[in-house]
């Protein structure tokens, strides 16, 4: 057995070789950080360890790797600070690296939760770390970086997970990339090695993290990316980097320069989405079962070019999909609702700016269920959300579903059921509203603005937050009623006293 020692901590060298002498004990206990080069890892007492992937190092890296990583811990030493390595072996072929254990609390990717603040003091730190790497780098052949994604840091700014080695030297490729692959190699040095790349990428993985929901930032504020954004601009010492960060932003990278996943053009993206999502205005359509909803709301979309028809069960799969979760989606539908029911509506929003065509200036969506979901919506939307509540009498609905289930579908293949009796549609309806009641459905109607109009309240004593519609007469009347409705939006309330009208 051949042991390259970089670093014994006290206590850690008999635990080492324990842990070499009982690999298969300790595989898979545990958490661990793996990487794409880690094939496995687990834990003993104080020390996390991981079998590296030798094969895969082996076709991206011509040389002796243990070396090449020494060298590589010991120039980062004093200028980043790092988890603490302990040793890194050679056993029989296999490469094996330990480290001190990093409690669970510190990580990044835990389902844990963090005061902006602590994000914000984090952020500073890494552009410190960027900072020292590309000063070395002015003056040095050897070209020294590091991984910036936010989540190989631990909370307090401890860099950790540090293989593949980021090092270049000069007539030794040391890049550990594919290649044949041009935009691998380009994607590789830049995020690794180019001060832009490293600090935007730094950026980027943040609200990559936001959408995968590892991690929860509390007390965010809606302009973080700004924030965070101007953070990096100051950490500059060249203006002219600034200057030319600033104008790709603006105008996009050149096609010489970009690569599939581009930090900046990622930026970018999630700047236009936020800039032109918060331009839409967003309404939310709750009310009874059969009261004319799905016939409002293709009227509506079908009159006017201005609104987009997203129905609320076809964006939550999209998130459940971005956040790669492990639960079944029901399973992950009710632990992040009572993990932060203000992030889970967060996520939705931003998935959903993701799904609005940019030439749509209304938004519907339906069917609105939970009243403490619709104040989540306020409070992170504001007066860019709505709430359209559509109700009717319970004879007028049970006689419309009676009618409109006898006669062949005008949208779709469902052809009439001529079987089917008022006794059938009376016990549906029933069981539709109780279903729909047991989420907070009958408490929409009720939700109301706090005195200072701030906030929304559930049988708040303020003036009405939804703008409800009584479906009692013809379908003309019905059409004109939601008419109304729209140029309501249009005018942003201005007219409310006139068109607002209340459920008697």
């Amino acid at each position: 057995m051949i042991v390259q020692k970089l670093i014994y901590v006290n206590g850690m060298c008999e635990a080492v070789f324990d842990c070499l002498d009982n690999i298969t004990k300790y595989v898979h206990q545990g958490s661990g950080y793996p990487t794409s080069n880690c094939q496995l890892n687990g834990k003993n007492k104080l020390i996390f360890f991981k079998k590296l992937n030798v094969q895969k190092i082996n076709e991206l890296y011509k040389g002796d790797y243990i070396s090449l990583f020494d060298e590589y811990y010991k120039l980062l030493d004093g200028r980043v600070i790092t988890n603490q390595i302990i040793a890194i072996v050679n056993k029989d072929g296999d490469i094996f690296e330990f480290s001190e254990s990093i409690p669970k609390e510190k990580f990044l990717d835990e389902s844990n939760k963090f005061e902006w603040n602590d994000i914000c003091c984090l952020f500073d730190i890494v552009l410190s770390e960027i900072n020292t790497c590309v000063d070395y780098n002015k003056s040095s052949k050897i070209k020294l970086g590091i991984e910036t994604a936010i989540w190989n840091f631990t909370i307090d700014g401890v860099l950790f997970d540090l293989d593949p080695p980021k090092i270049l030297k000069d007539k030794e490729d040391t890049s550990f990339t594919r290649k044949e692959d041009i935009n691998h190699i380009k994607r590789t040095i830049y995020r690794s090695f180019d001060e832009t790349g490293m600090k935007t990428n730094l950026l980027v993985t943040l609200i990559l993290g936001e959408k995968h929901n590892s991690f929860i930032i509390k007390n965010k504020p809606d302009n973080y990316l700004e924030v965070l954004l101007w953070k990096i601009i100051n950490s500059y010492d060249d203006e002219s980097k600034k200057e030319k960060l600033v104008e790709n932003l603006l105008n996009g990278v050149s096609i010489n320069d970009n690569f599939i996943g581009h930090p900046i053009e990622i930026l970018r993206r999630e700047f236009m989405l936020r800039k032109y999502g918060k331009e839409k205005e967003i309404i939310f359509v709750g009310g009874t079962s059969e009261s004319g909803k799905s016939g409002g709301i293709n009227y509506l979309k079908d009159k006017y070019s201005n609104i987009q028809h997203i129905k609320i069960r076809d964006v939550f799969p999209k998130v459940y999909e971005d956040t790669q979760s492990r639960l079944s989606f029901d399973e992950w539908q009710k632990a992040e609702e009572e993990r932060d029911l203000n992030n889970f509506w967060r996520l939705f929003v931003n998935k959903l700016y993701e799904m609005i065509e940019p030439e749509r200036d209304i938004i519907i969506l339906d069917t609105m269920y939970g009243a403490k979901g619709m104040i989540e919506l306020y409070n992170i939307l504001g007066d860019k959300v709505h709430l359209l509540y559509i109700d009717a009498p319970f004879d007028e609905r049970v006689a419309r579903e009676y009618k409109r289930l006898r006669m062949d579908s005008p949208r779709g293949t469902r052809k009439a059921d001529l079987s089917i009796t008022i006794e059938d549609i009376v016990e549906r309806t029933i069981k539709k509203d109780k279903k729909k009641n047991s989420k907070g459905a009958n408490k929409l109607k009720t939700l109301s603005y706090s005195n200072d109009d701030k906030t929304l309240e559930i049988d708040g004593s303020g003036r009405k937050f939804a703008y409800l519609i009584n479906n009692k007469g013809t379908i003309e009347e019905f059409h004109f009623m939601l008419d109304e409705y729209i140029d309501y939006i249009k005018n942003k309330g201005s007219n409310d006293n006139v068109y607002r009208r209340l459920v008697k």
